[in-house]
């Protein structure tokens, strides 16, 4: 089924009304007005909506990531421990060497465990 039939009267009534009317034409643009007055802020609002979501996820992916960094601190912390206790050397600077050279990553500092603290409280 088309709708072809069904449009067809409608279309000879708007041309109708808008070559006698002009009113019919200022109502129709004050309608589409209306209509663009309710979608802009609620297409706005959705996206606005949108990116807070994704902003809270994002601080609480980092809040996550930064206690994993704090873990794995305290984690060479006490291997290092360890060797000290064994040794009397820690190692740290040769294990992270070691991981330099084999693993080709790189220890920037940023996140020490005093400053991933700060970071993590500053977030809250």
């Amino acid at each position: 089924m088309t709708l072809g039939p069904l449009l067809f009267p409608l279309n000879r009534l708007w041309r109708n009304n808008m070559e006698n009317d002009p009113k019919v034409l200022i109502e129709l643009i004050k309608a589409g007005g209306n209509i663009l007055t309710a979608t802009i802020p609620s297409v706005v609002s959705f996206y606005l909506g949108r990116k807070l979501i994704k902003s809270s996820k994002l601080k609480s992916d980092l809040k996550v990531a930064l206690n994993d960094i704090r873990f794995l601190l305290a984690v060479e912390d006490l291997h290092c421990r360890e060797h000290s206790e064994l040794t009397n050397k820690s190692k740290r600077h040769t294990i992270r060497s070691s991981v330099r050279s084999e693993r080709l990553l790189n220890w920037s500092g940023k996140f020490s465990l005093s400053r991933a603290i700060k970071y993590i409280e500053k977030i809250k």
